[in-house]
């Protein structure tokens, strides 16, 4: 072989080695990124279900509290001489 075709060869391979490692290096940032986004994603995931237990609890915090208040307040009424089935006499008092 010629010595300057023998050059240009090992140009155009060391030139194609290059490329790829530059492809390799995107690819592996890419991955990294990727990577980072799904980390990201299911922290805030669970950042929500977080959130959404605690609404779940306050509700159930209520739920129970609700009927407790219902009960105090029918005791007054009660006290009161009032029943709630007598919407006519307990309306009229107020």
């Amino acid at each position: 072989m010629k010595p300057m075709a023998l050059l240009v060869e090992i140009l155009i391979i060391i030139e194609v080695t290059t490329k790829n490692t530059e492809a390799e290096r995107h690819n592996k940032k890419q991955k990294e990124m990727n990577v980072t986004t799904q980390v990201s994603v299911s922290k805030v995931k669970q950042f929500l279900s977080n959130l959404l237990e605690q609404g779940k609890s306050s509700k159930i915090t209520n739920k129970r509290e609700n009927p407790l208040e219902k009960k105090k307040n029918q005791h007054k009424l009660k006290i009161k001489g009032i029943q709630n089935k007598d919407l006519l006499k307990r309306n009229q008092n107020y």
